[in-house]
């Protein structure tokens, strides 16, 4: 182990992509065309040995990233983070996700858990190589352990149990006790008025604001011994009746965290009975979303439907025993010691305890509380990997809706396209029965009143087929009205980007849209709280010196957030302000998780999706006098503006019309060893650009940390798929194909991406095997 790597360390630990590799447990073999992106194409005479081959290209270009997913879902990030991984580790020790993994793969069926078995033989492959392994392992000082089956189910738990939202949760029961359920309820109105829905397309939510005082207290009082415990995307389809093909077009992006390297593989397999292009997730096989096969094409966002409830749970011990209340009655919980080695520390035991609810995350047995998750995705095995099979094999929307049938965790909205001319929308997830008043945070598990009556049955979740409206979007909005009878969310995202993008859907009425057209939608970074927020400071009166300078530009401004935008800059800034005024007046002193004292996703996400987007409608509707916060919001937003305005005053001088909003807004992507190793960052840390955008346009480019104005969050992927002739497809991601630092392909589509630009999805294997910057073949030993 050292703290330091050199650039022959980097060179060196590049992977040999051209040389032919006889390897065991190949049969007939298969072939590995890497095109100019470094993206690899890769054909096979049969099944198996196309899975195996995949495993074994995505272990060349991510071996890293696939382990350090494996460690950290297990509980094992400390191995190489030392003391800073600990407390993940802890939380996904309790999560017991080695379980829950095996039961995934022990239910999937006999084809899906062959094309697993041949994956993890590639990936294995690749490790007991001669290849070079990545420079990674330099600095950690270990080396990888042998790829197992359930891994591949393992490293996509890590990614999607963290869209779960037992996060907020845990905040408002926080929020709660900080300032009281009445104000909680105040600046968590849920869904306004007026809000555009995904199902029917077009249609906006005409119930009330929610309410939740009642439920808020009786929060409060479930989670009274817990005090001091502390535990986006868009998507549209358009029919072809709108297009220049006369078939329909689905395009779209998923948003997350920016990672290095980034979440997404990009991958084309290719066997005689199929084949497939899409974003695939390094460690498993197969492109399950954002993906198209040579009859349907589909994309992917977050259903935002809240599927992960918190019972509080009443512990004791019994001799070696742990045992919890039900109904009056003490039940045996299921127990285990497992221990935490930390990299330059001492190891720490953790105990792992659950009940029939699901394991315990938060509190302790000694203290007698604690808090157990329940997920539809932990309760025995769930067959996800057979719809995600499945939909790789289907052959028209219909048969993409029946395979997703068998679709759990999470919970997706799935926009997609045939070539038979058909379009719309699926809800597909596994989605618990039980009252609204679980979804408000911690509820009493003792009594035996918040059970779950089952699951939401596959016919009764939303969907849309052909709709009239000719197209849908869908943006993390909410999905259905208000008389919708099963229980969703309370906590839905804001519709500013699905309200742009249908307005940019309905300008193309009486043309023809193209690829092209799709991919400015992609592009678009028209700001609607830009809108509301600019007129509000355009408003105040008295404004003079450089803030009268400042609200001139705005006063001229179209509230499009480009890069080299002055305006732009103004607005960010003033907005920054506004996030830190409205944390500090809503949240007392747990205003520290938007205003940057401290970090806390659930006062980020309460701030992002519930009290700035209320506030902002207010100022839309002129009904902020009306607001019932509990505190003074008259002059919020020429105060934030004159902050923001002396903040920038600060950093960049005087002369507002050289300020630039790309100047502040730049690319954050952080390598996962980076903090551990700070000697290495800049060797693992790729380069930072500039871009236009913020978490509230389509090109929803923002920050987890309201207080932020680097890039951390955004688009992982652009695609747009065209039934009509799959070759005019286009995709890009953040970075590039390889997660090796010292590739030609670490970061060679960061530019583009930034720039929201795209590259061609090759389909066509003439053009692909005759262009192509490698070619490699898999041979028997």
């Amino acid at each position: 182990m050292t703290n330091q790597i050199s650039e022959a360390d980097l060179r060196n630990a590049l992977p040999d992509v051209n040389t032919d590799q006889k390897l065991d447990g190949i049969v007939s073999g298969a072939t590995i065309h890497r095109d100019k992106w470094g993206i690899p194409h890769i054909t096979a005479g049969n099944e198996p040995d196309l899975f195996f081959a995949q495993g074994f290209a995505t272990a060349q270009d991510r071996l890293f990233q696939m382990d350090y997913d494996r460690l950290r879902c297990l509980g094992r990030s400390a191995e190489h983070l030392g003391e800073r991984g600990v407390a993940q580790d802890r939380l996904m020790r309790r999560r017991a996700l080695k379980i829950v993994s095996k039961r995934d793969l022990e239910v999937c069926s006999v084809e899906a858990q062959a094309m697993i078995k041949a994956y993890t033989a590639g990936v294995n492959a690749f490790i007991e190589s001669s290849e070079p392994l990545p420079v990674e392992y330099i600095l950690t000082g270990t080396k990888p352990e042998k790829w197992e089956g359930w891994h591949c189910i393992l490293v996509y738990k890590v990614r999607n149990t963290a869209e779960g939202s037992f996060q907020a949760k845990l905040w408002l029961a926080k929020l709660a006790a900080e300032i009281g359920p009445g104000r909680v309820a105040a600046i968590s109105p849920g869904s306004q008025p007026g809000a555009l829905m995904t199902v029917p397309p077009g249609a906006e939510y005409s119930g009330e604001a929610l309410n939740a005082i009642e439920e808020l207290t009786n929060v409060v009082n479930a989670t009274e011994s817990l005090r001091e415990t502390d535990g986006g995307s868009n998507g549209w389809a358009i029919s072809g009746d709108r297009t220049e093909s006369g078939l329909p077009l689905v395009a779209g992006d998923s948003h997350r965290g920016l990672e290095v390297p980034n979440v997404y593989y990009q991958v084309h397999l290719q066997s005689p009975d199929f084949q497939m292009l899409g974003h695939s997730i390094p460690g498993v096989p197969m492109a399950m979303h954002f993906a198209h096969n040579d009859h349907v094409g589909w994309g992917m966002t977050h259903g935002g439907a809240d599927t992960q409830d918190l019972f509080v749970e009443q512990l004791r011990r019994s001799g070696s025993k742990v045992e919890y209340l039900f109904k009056g009655q003490w039940m045996e919980a299921v127990r285990s010691l497992e221990k935490i080695s930390v990299r330059g520390g001492a190891s720490e035991e953790v105990e792992i305890v659950e009940t029939h609810h699901g394991p315990i995350i938060s509190g302790s047995v000694d203290s007698g509380w604690g808090i157990a998750i329940s997920d539809p995705g932990s309760r025995g095995g769930t067959r996800w990997v057979d719809a995600a099979y499945g939909a790789m094999k289907a052959q028209s929307a219909d048969e993409l809706e029946k395979a997703f049938d068998t679709w759990t965790d999470r919970v997706n909205n799935y926009p997609y396209a045939d070539v038979h001319g058909n379009f719309g929308y699926l809800f597909k997830g596994r989605i618990p029965v039980r009252q609204s008043v679980n979804g408000w945070g911690p509820i009493p598990g003792w009594t035996g009143d918040h059970e779950w009556q089952g699951y939401i049955q596959n016919p009764d979740l939303p969907r849309s087929k052909n709709p009239d409206s000719g197209w849908i979007v869908t943006c993390n909005q909410r999905v259905v009205d208000h008389d919708y009878e099963h229980y969703l969310t309370n906590l839905y995202g804001t519709d500013y980007r699905a309200r742009r993008i249908r307005e940019r859907i309905d300008a193309l009425e009486g043309q023809k849209a193209t690829v092209a057209d799709m991919s400015s939608i992609h592009a678009d970074t028209v700001s609607i709280p830009a809108q509301a927020l600019s007129q509000a400071i355009l408003e105040a009166t008295g404004l003079n010196g450089i803030y009268a300078n400042a609200a001139e530009l705005l006063k001229e401004w179209d509230q499009d957030l480009k890069e080299d935008s002055a305006a732009a800059a103004i607005y960010g800034a003033s907005s920054r302000e506004l996030n830190k005024l409205l944390a500090i007046r809503g949240y007392a002193s747990l205003a520290g998780g938007v205003t940057g004292e401290a970090v806390d996703a659930g006062a980020e996400d309460q701030l992002r999706r519930q009290l700035k987007p209320d506030y902002i409608r207010r100022l839309e509707d002129g009904s902020l006098a009306d607001a019932p916060y509990g505190f003074e919001t008259a002059d919020l937003a020429e105060m934030a503006f004159k902050a923001g305005v002396d903040y920038l005053v600060g950093r960049f001088g005087g002369d507002a019309s050289k300020w630039r909003w790309g100047d502040l807004h730049k690319t954050g992507h952080i390598h996962p060893l980076a903090g551990a190793f700070p000697e290495a960052a800049d060797q693992l840390n790729p380069p930072r650009v500039e871009a236009s955008g913020d978490g509230d346009v389509p090109f929803a480019s923002g920050s987890p940390t309201p207080a932020e104005f680097a890039i951390k969050t955004g688009p992982i992927n652009r695609y747009i798929h065209d039934p009509s002739n799959w070759s005019n497809g286009r995709w890009i991601v953040p970075l590039g194909s390889s997660g090796h630092p010292a590739s030609p392909h670490f970061a060679d589509q960061q530019d583009m991406w930034a720039k929201i630009d795209t590259i061609p999805q090759l389909w066509a294997w003439d053009e692909i095997a005759g262009e192509a910057e490698s070619t490699q073949r898999l041979l028997p030993s």
